[in-house]
C-alpha cells in the first residue's frame, strides 16, 4: 500500500502504463505503417509518371512539328556503349503554301519553279513569324520544298532541298488597298489579299510539295537528336551540330556529344531510364508517320512504364 501522504506513481504502475502503451503502439502501428508505405510508394510512381509524361510530351511537339520524311530512328546498341534508341529530326519553325502554276490568286510572277533556279515567289497567306532576317543582317533560317527522304541530311541534299543561308528576305506583296504593309489585308484588287513574297539567292528545288508546302527551318534549332540510354539511365536531347562531320555525311549520330560534335548543346529531359525501344526502321516511320516510343522508368523499387504513339502532323 502507497503510504498516506505519499504523491506520485508506483513502480507497478508505471510498467504497467509503459506496457499499455507499447501494445496500444504496436497496434496502431500495424494499421498505420502500410497505409504510410503505401502512400510513399503512389508518391513515387506519381513521380515517375509525371516525369515519363514530360518527356513523352517533349518528345512528341518536337516529332509533331519536324519537316516531312525527316525523322529516323535508331534502336538497340548506340555509340559510345549505350543501350536505348536514337531519334532524330528537322524540328520547323514556320510554314505556308507556296504559288504554283494554276493556283487560284496567284500573280505570275510570284510562282515557284521546281527543278530550275528561281529567286522570287509568293506564299498563299501570312507566315506567322517574319523575322527571316536576324538583328546581325545574317539570316537565320531555311526554306524547306519538296523533301522526300532522308537525304535532307546529306551535303547534296540540304544544297537542293535547302535555301542557302543568309539569302532570304520577305516583303509584302502586291502592297496596295487601305493598309497594304500589313500581310494578310485586302488589296487593291477585289477577292485578294496581301501576301508574303520570298526572294533569295537563285537556288533550285528539285521536287515539288504535292501540297505545295514549303518550311522554315531555323539553323540553330535543327537537326534534334533524343538520345535514350538506358545503361546510363538518361534521355538526352541535343541540338546545334549541324555543321559537324556526322551531320553533313548523312549518317545519323547515336551519341552527337562524343567527337566530332562533342560542341553541341545538351539538355537533360529525364533520369531513372530503365529501358526504353522506339519504331526500329526508318521506313516504318516514313510509310506510316507514326512514331512509336516506349519509356521505362524505375525509382526505389518502383517501376513504371509509357508508351505513346506520335503521329507526324507536317505532311508534303
Amino acid at each position: 500500500m502507497r503510504p498516506v501522504g505519499a504523491r506520485g506513481f508506483s513502480m507497478i504502475e508505471m510498467i504497467l502504463v509503459i506496457t499499455i502503451l507499447g501494445i496500444i503502439s504496436v497496434v496502431a502501428g500495424a494499421f498505420i505503417l502500410p497505409a504510410i508505405k503505401t502512400q510513399d510508394a503512389l508518391e513515387r510512381r506519381a513521380a515517375l509518371v509525371e516525369a515519363a509524361e514530360i518527356a513523352m510530351r517533349r518528345m512528341a511537339r518536337d516529332i509533331r512539328i519536324s519537316v516531312p520524311n525527316s525523322v529516323r530512328t535508331t534502336s538497340g546498341a548506340l555509340g559510345g556503349g549505350a543501350n536505348g534508341f536514337a531519334i532524330e529530326l528537322i524540328p520547323t519553325a514556320d510554314g505556308g503554301r507556296y504559288c504554283s502554276s494554276g493556283t487560284a490568286d496567284c500573280d505570275v510572277s510570284g510562282v515557284l519553279s521546281i527543278g530550275s533556279a528561281d529567286t522570287v515567289f509568293d506564299v498563299l497567306g501570312c507566315f506567322r513569324n517574319a523575322a527571316f532576317i536576324a538583328a546581325s543582317g545574317t539570316n537565320a533560317y531555311r526554306l524547306v520544298v519538296g523533301n522526300t527522304d532522308s537525304n535532307i541530311y546529306t551535303a547534296t541534299g540540304a544544297s537542293a532541298e535547302i535555301a542557302p543561308v543568309g539569302n532570304v528576305t520577305l516583303s509584302i506583296f502586291p502592297g496596295t488597298g487601305g493598309t497594304p504593309t500589313v500581310c494578310g489585308s485586302q488589296s487593291a484588287v477585289a477577292t485578294t489579299y496581301n501576301r508574303h513574297r520570298v526572294t533569295l539567292t537563285a537556288h533550285t528545288f528539285p521536287t515539288a510539295s504535292p501540297r505545295q508546302r514549303v518550311f522554315v527551318v531555323e539553323d540553330a534549332a535543327a537537326p534534334v537528336s533524343y538520345v535514350c540510354n538506358f545503361t546510363a539511365g538518361t534521355l538526352t536531347r541535343y541540338v546545334g551540330y549541324r555543321n559537324g562531320a556526322a551531320y553533313s555525311t548523312g549518317v545519323q549520330p547515336t551519341d552527337p556529344g562524343a567527337a566530332p560534335l562533342n560542341t553541341v548543346t545538351a539538355t537533360l529531359v529525364t533520369d531513372n531510364i530503365s529501358d526504353c525501344s522506339s519504331t526500329s526502321l526508318e521506313a516504318n516511320v516514313q510509310t506510316s508517320g507514326v512514331v512509336t516510343i516506349r519509356l521505362v522508368l524505375t525509382s526505389s523499387g518502383e517501376t513504371i512504364e509509357l508508351l505513346s504513339q506520335v503521329q507526324l502532323d507536317n505532311s508534303q
